[in-house]
């Protein structure tokens, strides 16, 4: 519990990007392109976020980074699938 008090700034900027990015996908549901944009966005800003968070704290692993790199991309299939569904 001691590390989530004392990184509460990152979870912050993480729960920043993804209400931006939900936001934007709602405020925008009238562009199909505009929101595959704004997807991949969060996807690569999820990717950075991680990639910092970890470099921060000392255990930065190319394991790490791939992980963050499959997560992001399934979101974004995901994301994808239902922008293009609708």
């Amino acid at each position: 519990m001691r590390a989530f008090v004392k990184d509460i700034s990152h979870y912050f900027v993480l729960f920043g990007i993804l209400i931006a990015s939900f936001a934007g996908l709602i405020l925008f549901s009238y562009d199909k392109n505009f929101q595959i944009a704004v997807s991949l966005a969060l996807a690569l800003a999820y990717i950075s976020w991680g990639i910092v968070h970890h470099y921060l704290h000392k255990d930065l692993h190319i394991e790490t980074i791939l992980e963050y790199i499959v997560i992001a991309f399934l979101g974004f299939v995901i994301i994808f699938s239902i922008i293009i569904r609708t």
